[in-house]
């Protein structure tokens, strides 16, 4: 098995400053991913792959030159070890879901925030371990490092339903979010952020299942005041919204 420093990621998005502070945001993260190469279209991107390794390719739909969804096709075909994930806003929103049936491995809907970014990249994760294996932060083994993610996964657990910030339970516990970051994809194979939200919406779906509380009530339950979030996020990971699983459940 090929070892890595990183997982190496291109984006091809045409606004600059979006394209930059979503670098910014996956460097920050420590996750084992790394973005090396910015560009503004598809056909930057090709000719970036031509001779450069990339692991993950995360593009815009519209983009001048070439769309992302073209450029998702090209590399499908010429590389079809490069995972795709497309960025979208809402208006693109089923156009999206329906390239996910072909050659994209996700989506990600603008504006793109941290726990959705984190979610992704944690999908991503999985198939990239079958054939890659990072090198290993010595920092990350060991007893005491198991027992901050234990100790981690029962606050979550029995706070799940509490506005949790990952990175202040961090600082209060001695440590930095980043550190924690690196510990669970270690020993969980997911970031912080993901495997809370796993649990949410574990809950949120016994929840939908089990009562007959209205949708907002269960998200406040599970750790989403904002309906309109708790219903987005729910759909990202089920694929389908709240009131359409609980209907599903009830035939």
């Amino acid at each position: 098995m090929t070892k890595l420093k990183h997982y190496n990621i291109l984006i091809a998005e045409d606004e600059a400053l979006l394209r930059q502070s979503l670098a910014n945001s996956i460097n920050s993260l420590d996750s084992g991913f790394k973005v090396i190469h910015q560009v503004s279209n598809g056909e930057e991107a090709l000719r970036y792959l031509k001779t450069n390794t990339i692991h993950l390719l995360i593009t815009d739909i519209r983009m001048p030159a070439m769309d992302g969804l073209a450029l998702a096709k090209c590399v499908h075909e010429q590389y079809p070890h490069i995972f795709t994930v497309v960025l979208t806003g809402y208006t693109d929103f089923d156009y999206a879901r329906e390239a996910l049936k072909q050659r994209v491995f996700d989506y990600l809907l603008k504006p793109v925030s941290a726990e959705d970014l984190e979610s992704t990249l944690s999908h991503v994760r999985l198939p990239l371990q079958k054939h890659y294996e990072l090198e290993e932060d010595p920092e990350l083994v060991g007893k005491a490092a198991e027992e901050i993610v234990e100790y981690t996964v029962l606050y979550m657990r029995e706070h799940y339903m509490d506005n949790i910030d990952i990175s202040s339970f961090a600082s209060a516990n001695g440590f930095t979010s980043a550190y924690l970051t690196k510990l669970f994809n270690r020993y969980k194979g997911d970031t912080p952020s993901k495997y809370l939200t796993d649990i949410r919406i574990h809950e949120a779906k016994r929840l939908l299942t089990d009562t007959m509380l209205p949708i907002r009530e269960v998200g406040e339950h599970v750790g989403y005041p904002d309906q309109f979030h708790f219903s987005k996020t729910f759909r990202k990971h089920i694929g389908m919204n709240p009131s359409a699983y609980r209907k599903e459940k009830q035939q």
